[in-house]
């Protein structure tokens, strides 16, 4: 036998070896056992594909992938409410890199894969080229360790280990080049691209693709054929054909299949608040995993949930990156895991229930009045048909529900509510109550020192209990230290932990916890003493630090713009976006003669071109310390994972410090948001539209494009409410006002017409704008409107029920706010309580007739609404159609039908406001007045409790009953707990709590508290 032969047979067992190897190292196949993974879907969600093969012999088909295969996968995708990032790492590897970081940056993209879709979507594609095989000393023991290396493999090789092989990935697609296309190939140019030189190779691949078709069977294998087309005139490199077919196709529907299977497109919408839930969950799982140094403060939390009942909150204070949020989170985990076992002493029959909130953790979470919203839905006080409608009706009835002794026992963690959106600090905690907590509600809150909500519970008569979260005392820094360099197996001598935690700021647990990061990735132990002397003293000024360390080594400018587009963002950005993005690198940086005041392009659509994953890798890498995914949803959105470090970015990117150029900060601001608002404004997904680009156009204030993005109709139908459109008119006080937002939308009207769209969707269209007129206060221009949809609905569209019924509830809606217009009762209300009265009989009629909870609860709030209407009308005097008494009768009549649908439905609050209104419909001063007056007290007392906005109208109109009766000491003690509910309520100076006081300031009252002062 030839020496050929003999080393050929050596490089077999050589190969046989190695795989011997791996076989060691597979996993069970445990989703042969348990069926195809299916996640639940909660929303948009991020697929990654990663694309493995060795690089310069299939360019070609990399081409493919990126031009063709990708663009069609993600609108696909899209389409399925799941965003598209593939990973082809190889492309643009920087030839600098050390062989750990391109080690790394492949495995570590794969270990990203696992984390968002349990299996990663993972493409290999092989040939004839075995790629880089790393000799054991190029692999570092700490990264063999981790990956489970087996030398003698290839990177590519190792890949296809990671990502496939060893687990039997279900989403693992093999495309295997067979070599025909070669035969044609001049020999330089194959032996240069596409054939490997080294000499073990042909056996690697032989036995590589032996063992490949073994363990991927079926579809998760096909081989493709192609044929040698020359050189392209441009770029010189190979072109070759018949890849459209063979390839692509296969590409395409294989992974539209594993993902529809993995991925499944939902048919019902997921309840929101159960989303918000879900993430907020997260956060707590994964912020609670290690809290140190804090076990007194810990204990202190959970005897306060678990002990006698104190009628305050409890208050957990601390300055940025002291660690109250992971308190908080470690406080909420063991709450609930009490809770679930019945360790909580007082939870009656159903137990305690947890409530948790962590602002900023997710998006929305700054939302105050959603936060409410979903307390209310959680707790079951609220459905989606009787959900207050704005934050001050859902404030004031929370407020009512934490002092009712029938509420069922629960625990609210809020953590960082000095976080919540500034548009709502000035009734922040209106929702809390003044006092009288009841016994069986805990509240927690966490917030910095001396900030507004602070400050607010400072000023009230009961003060809360506060927990000052301390510097960190020298054991607990020393543990912190030993914990998190010990998970890489690093540890620092004592003369070193005695230079780092002298250092001042090593009592903040972020700055440990950042400068411990700083340390395990240096990498000349011989010289981390120096380093450690050169960590800023000063948490800004250390993450100053380590941000030019990573601008040096890990982006440039591409991280800076990432760090910018960021904090300029409104609730962080999707990696997709970042990409987009960051994907224009030549006009990603502000020009130094940038001026906000210039003229502007507002309409240069990006490019399409995505940064590169290999550059995007480099970036990410560096930042994933310091950037959070959005609870654990899968969206793929990224965000700062500590305020401190949006601080930092605003000093040292945007310049926003004592000594800057106020100019300069202002321009560096304008451009980011610039960024932002010309990228979305082309974004099809209308989600992030909504979130974003209004919010970009308001920040450089653009009210033109502002103007027009909230007549886009699909914006619109995202921020339109039937109850209140909050947002949607926020949006435009900031475009110009209320005028400008009917001028606007009148003219989209006419243009739908211009344009034929059909007399169904341009009758809801003229609904929905109308409602918006009203909400907005604008009457006129909205009966101007309503006489029109009469109309279309009447006349054109033959009256539908199901639409005249809402057209009629509309009407009466539009002529009570007119009606409510009038300061005193008079004969003047007649004239608008007509038509009010009419439509609402004409509303209530058809709503009787249509079916489902909705119409039902809609029917009684009509109906209450028609007998306090007809009240007044008895009130001021009727007229010839209508006498004040059949009004009455009429009245009550209504009042009774609203009694017993509220009553059928369960609806004690609403029950309550129902007889508040069956008592006004009694003459003044009788016994049935009285008696229906302190049936709705006792049932409000129950549905609510003692403080809230139903109690207010109540203990005012019993105080108007004995005034009527003549006994003012009576009347006296009900006006008096009028003021005193509406300070709990509405707070001090409200104008309804001024009404109040006035009353109580009148000579009469005045006499009587001064005589039982006396007394």
């Amino acid at each position: 036998m030839g020496c050929g032969a003999s080393r050929s047979l050596t490089y077999k067992a050589e190969v046989e070896n190695i795989w011997d190897e791996v076989q060691r190292t597979l996993e069970p196949k445990k989703h042969k056992n348990t069926g195809d993974l299916v996640v639940r879907r909660s929303g948009w969600k991020t697929i990654r594909i990663f694309v493995s093969s060795t690089f310069k012999d299939f360019h070609m088909e990399r081409e493919v992938l990126i031009k063709q295969v990708f663009p069609d996968l993600r609108q696909w995708c899209e389409s399925r409410r799941l965003h598209l990032v593939e990973c082809d790492l190889r492309w643009g590897v920087p030839k600098d890199s050390t062989s750990e970081e391109t080690l790394r940056t492949c495995l570590g993209e794969i270990d990203r894969c696992y984390q968002d879709n349990t299996f990663p979507f993972f493409l290999n594609m092989t040939s004839e080229r075995c790629g880089w095989i790393p000799n054991q000393g190029e692999v570092p023991e700490n990264v063999a360790k981790e990956y489970r290396w087996v030398n003698g493999l290839s990177l590519t090789e190792m890949e296809i280990m990671h990502g496939a092989y060893r687990k039997d990935n279900p989403n693992t697609l093999i495309a295997i080049r067979e070599s025909d296309f070669l035969k044609d190939m001049p020999e330089e140019i194959k032996r240069e691209n596409f054939i490997d030189a080294d000499p073990i190779a042909p056996e690697k691949l032989k036995i590589l693709k032996m063992m490949l078709k073994d363990r991927f069977k079926g579809e998760r294998l096909f081989k493709y054929k192609c044929k040698y087309n020359g050189l392209d005139d441009e770029s010189g490199k190979v072109v070759l054909e018949g890849l459209d077919g063979s390839f692509s196709t296969k590409v395409i529907d294989f992974f539209k299949k594993r993902i529809a299977v993995q991925y499944p497109l939902e048919n019902t919408q997921l309840d929101i608040y159960e989303q918000e839930r879900e993430a907020h969950e997260s956060f707590m799982k994964n912020r609670s995993a290690i809290v140190l140094g804090r076990n007194d403060i810990l204990q202190t939390m959970k005897d306060f949930v678990t002990g006698t009942a104190i009628d305050v909150p409890l208050v957990l204070l601390g300055g940025p990156g002291m660690g109250k949020s992971s308190i908080m989170a470690r406080a909420a985990d063991e709450a609930v895991v009490q809770a679930e076992q019945n360790k909580i002493p007082g939870g009656g029959e159903h137990g305690w229930h947890i409530f948790y909130h962590f602002v900023g953790a997710i998006p929305g979470s700054t939302d105050l009045e959603k936060m409410l919203r979903r307390f209310l839905k959680e707790m079951k006080i609220c459905t989606d048909s009787n959900m207050p409608k704005d934050y001050e009706s859902a404030a004031q009835l929370v407020s009512g529900v934490l002092s009712n002794k029938n509420t069922r026992p629960v625990i609210i963690i809020i953590d960082a509510v000095n976080q919540f959106d500034d548009e709502k600090q000035a009734n922040l905690l209106s929702w809390l109550p003044r006092s009288n907590l009841s016994a069986h509600i805990r509240v927690i809150l966490s917030m910095i020192n001396d900030t507004p909500p602070h400050k607010i519970l400072n000023d009230r008569l009961k003060m809360p209990t506060e927990v000052e979260v301390t510097p960190l005392d020298m054991e607990s820094r020393q543990e912190i230290v030993s914990e998190m360099l010990g998970r890489y197996n690093k540890k620092l001598d004592a003369q070193q932990n005695l230079k780092l935690l002298s250092k001042e700021s090593s009592q903040n647990p972020l700055w440990l916890s950042i400068a411990c990061e700083e340390l395990r990735v240096y990498g000349d132990f011989s010289t981390v003493t120096e380093k450690i002397e050169e960590l800023a003293d000063g948490l800004l000024e250390l993450l100053a630090q380590v941000l030019s360390r990573f601008e040096q080594e890990n982006g440039g400018d591409l991280l800076v713009a990432t760090l910018s587009l960021l904090e300029a963002s409104n609730n962080g950005l999707l990696e997709t976006e970042l990409l987009m993005i960051l994907g224009e690198e030549e006009k990603l940086m502000m020009p130094e003669d940038y001026d906000e005041m210039s003229p502007k392009d507002k309409d240069g659509k990006y490019n399409g071109m995505m940064l590169s994953a290999a550059k995007w890798a480099v970036v990410y890498r560096a930042l994933r310390p310091f950037l959070r995914p959005f609870g654990d949803s899968g969206e793929g959105r990224l965000d700062f994972y500590h305020r401190s470090l949006s601080k930092a970015v605003r000093r040292k990117y945007f310049l926003q410090d004592d000594d800057s150029d106020d100019a300069l900060c202002k321009n560096i601001y304008h451009w980011w948001h610039s960024k932002l608002a010309n990228y979305f404004q082309f974004v099809q997904n209308v989600d992030r539209k909504v979130e974003e680009y209004p919010y970009q156009l308001i920040k450089i204030n653009d009210k033109e494009r502002l103007c027009k993005c909230l007549t886009e109709w699909p914006i619109f139908d995202r921020l339109y409410s039937e109850e209140f459109s909050s947002k949607l008119l926020y949006y435009w006080r900031k475009a110009g006002g209320y005028d400008t937002m009917k001028d606007c939308y009148i003219k989209s009207l006419k243009d739908l017409e211009d344009l034929g769209t059909t007399r169904e969707e341009l009758a809801l269209r003229y609904e929905h704008i109308t409602r918006i007129l009203v909400q907005a206060g604008l009457y006129e221009p909205a009966r101007n409107l309503l006489e029109t949809l009469v109309s279309i609905e009447d006349d054109e569209l033959g009256a539908r029920p199901e639409r005249m019924v809402e057209v009629y509830a509309l009407c009466a809606e539009l002529w009570d706010e007119i009606a409510k217009m009038h300061e005193f009762i008079s004969r003047d209300n007649i004239k608008d309580l007509r038509p009010a009265i009419d439509f609402g009989r004409k509303s209530a009629a058809l709503r009787e007739t249509l079916e489902g909870d909705v119409h039902k609860y809609k029917f009684a709030i009509i109906m209450m609404n028609l007998a306090f209407n007809l009240n007044v009308w008895s009130d001021c005097g009727g007229d010839s159609t209508l006498s004040p008494t059949a009004a009455v009768d009429e009245g009550k009549e209504k009042i009774e039908q609203a009694i017993s649908v509220f009553k059928e439905m369960d609806d004690l609050g609403r029950e309550a406001e129902a007889n508040m209104t069956k008592a006004i419909l009694y003459p003044r001063e009788s016994d049935e007045q009285l008696e229906f007056y302190q049936i709705a007290l006792e049932q409000c007392q129950q549905a609510y409790g003692d403080n809230c906005k139903l109690m207010t109208r109540l203990v005012s109109n019993i105080g108007i009953y004995y005034e009527d009766s003549g006994d003012y000491q009576t009347a006296y003690d009900y006006f008096k707990r009028w003021h005193e509910v509406s300070v709990e309520v509405f707070g001090e100076n409200h104008p309804k709590t001024i009404v109040a006081q006035k009353c109580l300031d009148e000579p009469l009252y005045r006499r009587i508290k001064a005589s039982r002062e006396e007394q």
